[in-house]
């Protein structure tokens, strides 16, 4: 699965000026490690129906239509529910169009990690607007869902801030072997814009033309 940063990434493709909603649901799915590496809690907070199955398209949507009231009380709560959304649908594109380059290798687990960490930090350097993102999930608004409290999305979020602070420094060392720079690229922005079109046809379009002062609002309500 991608890590914290290739998530956020893509959120920005979705929306080019991503809320902080938009960015904590993005990485919301994955707080479920502040309390358990099991993967069958994993599974649950992923929305899993069979343990090891990712959701479809159509199974995605069901549980945007199920969440419907909710997004019409709170607009912030539709951005926080996309990202979530977004984050399962780019775990499974992931595994199956990236992860198999690693899995052809014998040490494949082993270089998995050190790109991963490696693509966090080069993210980070890289990106106009990734320490934009950080600043922004300092003052997210997180949700109870998908069997997560806010209080464990805001510990996650936490103790990934706390490790995007300073690279190791040999971190810049680690040659990406399996995952080149331009396959991350387009990994990123062919998922974000698949994305956008998903949501589109879902008939979402505050996520492209969002009201930020309804948001805004509601934090200062």
């Amino acid at each position: 699965m991608p890590w914290p940063m290739v998530h956020l990434a893509v959120a920005a493709v979705i929306m080019p000026e991503p809320s902080a909603e938009l960015l904590i649901g993005s990485l919301a799915p994955d707080a479920v490690h502040v309390r358990s590496n099991d993967r069958g809690e994993k599974a649950k907070t992923h929305l899993m129906i069979v343990e090891g199955e990712f959701l479809t398209d159509e199974q995605l949507h069901d549980v945007f239509k199920a969440n419907a009231e909710h997004i019409e009380a709170d607009p912030a709560f539709l951005h926080y529910l996309l990202g979530y959304i977004a984050h399962i649908y780019t775990d499974r594109r992931w595994t199956f169009e990236i992860y198999p380059g690693y899995e052809a290798r014998s040490d494949g687990r082993k270089q998995y990690h050190r790109e991963v960490k490696r693509i966090e930090f080069m993210l980070l350097q890289e990106r106009p607007d990734a320490r934009a993102w950080l600043r922004q999930l300092q003052s997210d608004r997180a949700f109870e869902f998908g069997g997560l409290s806010a209080k464990e999305v805001h510990a996650y979020r936490d103790m990934k801030l706390l490790g995007l602070q300073e690279e190791p420094a040999d971190e810049s060392k680690v040659s990406l072997e399996v995952l080149s720079p331009e396959r991350l690229e387009q990994f990123i922005l062919a998922n974000g814009q698949d994305l956008r079109r998903l949501f589109a046809e879902w008939g979402v379009t505050p996520i492209i033309r969002r009201n930020v002062e309804m948001i805004h609002g509601a934090k200062e309500a």
